[in-house]
């Protein structure tokens, strides 16, 4: 993965691509390229438009994983998906019965560090519709990009 300055110089297709990892498995800091593009002189509206765009992207790979684990695929991913969810079992019970009482609405929480990748891979295997699926998980991680976005304008 290249430094900070480095993805800081490629500007919007840097932000996109650390957004759209960080919404997968990835643990990079999407945030902190956010906030560097917006003090470099990047609009903070296309800043939050293209971090979110590559955000729910990459959430969307998790989403897809849990639709073809619930479906009986598996190979290595789905191998993966059974160790992790036997080591967070609690944590995914939760989450899984949080999706099946609130439905789509719950993706709203996909922000949220670690438990958000969760609630996006409980939305794919307990079968969430896509339209929905994208629509609130584009407002949880976007009121968040909008959140860090009004946060660095305002330390300009």
């Amino acid at each position: 993965m290249p430094d900070a300055s480095t993805l800081s110089a490629w500007g919007l297709p840097g932000l996109f691509l650390v957004a759209m990892l960080a919404g997968s498995v990835v643990p990079v800091p999407s945030e902190a390229l956010l906030a560097g593009v917006i003090y470099g002189g990047t609009p903070p509206v296309t800043a939050v438009l293209v971090a979110t765009t590559g955000n729910v992207l990459g959430a969307l790979t998790l989403y897809l994983l849990g639709r073809w684990v619930a479906a009986g695929g598996g190979g290595p991913l789905g191998r993966w998906y059974t160790r992790r969810r036997a080591k967070e079992g609690p944590r995914m019970e939760r989450v899984e019965a949080r999706m099946r009482t609130w439905g789509a609405p719950a993706l709203v929480m996909s922000w949220m560090p670690v438990v958000g990748d969760a609630f996006v891979i409980a939305g794919g295997m307990l079968g969430i519709r896509p339209l929905p699926f994208v629509l609130f998980v584009t407002i949880g991680k976007g009121v968040r990009y909008l959140f860090v976005a009004l946060s660095t304008a305002a330390a300009l």
